[in-house]
């Protein structure tokens, strides 16, 4: 157990599983098709909520209706011929203006104390942001080519040599910037690699909770 860590008591990061780079590459397209499976998964989940809620609100606003009328004791009191037209117009409202919320404000962190307008808000836009994380969810689909997939895995062989890359030496491994982008994002999407910032140099290094078929240890691949 003690081999496991360095002199200074530090634990060492385990080795990728390195064979070739062609069998690494067959382990992450298991990985990013296991992924795309979940990411479907809670996309359908999503949609399901989302229509309920629609549905469910749809219903609510006919009772508001039919207890407002009620409450002014409207005479000949009935709903609507088309409220579903209405209903339908301000459900498109109301997901332009989440939309628009969700631009304006891309990375807006929870606060402690709302005022009362940010809270009555968040409460009218609950379903259409809930309809719109559908689009978010299925964003994390990933689709990496054959030639990417070797790229990554030769990349993975690298920091499992390595422990460490600088960020700005993988272009060196992976010329072509846009799918150096595509790689790196997928691999920290699903949570194969990590970076860390140190000085003005960020680091990639692999995440300890990468899957197990990446996390084999050069010990145990050796006594296969």
């Amino acid at each position: 157990m003690m081999a496991a860590f360095g002199s200074k008591g530090h634990r060492e990061a385990p080795t990728v599983r390195v064979r070739t780079s062609a069998g690494t590459a067959e382990v992450l397209r298991r990985h990013f098709a296991e992924h795309n499976r979940q990411v479907l998964m809670l996309t359908a989940a999503t949609l399901v909520a989302a229509l309920a809620a629609w549905a469910l609100l749809y219903f609510v606003s006919i009772w508001m209706l039919v207890f407002l009328m009620a409450a002014l004791d409207v005479s000949n009191a009935h709903i609507p011929h088309r409220f579903w037209m209405l209903y339908l117009v301000g459900a498109l409202c109301g997901l332009a203006l989440a939309w628009l919320d969700n631009r304006l404000n891309p990375n807006a962190r929870p606060v402690d104390r709302k005022p009362p307008w940010e809270i009555f808000m968040d409460f009218l836009l609950a379903v259409p942001r809930m309809t719109l994380a559908v689009g978010g969810n299925l964003a994390a689909w990933q689709k990496l080519s054959d030639s990417d997939l070797f790229e990554a895995a030769e990349l993975l062989h690298r920091l499992g040599n390595e422990k460490r890359v600088p960020m700005s030496g993988v272009r060196l491994q992976i010329p072509d910037p846009e799918a150096a982008l595509r790689i790196l994002y997928a691999l920290q999407m699903t949570q194969v690699i990590d970076t860390q910032r140190e000085g003005n140099e960020f680091w990639l290094r692999l995440n300890s909770l990468r899957p197990a078929s990446l996390r084999m240890t050069g010990t145990e691949q050796a006594a296969e």
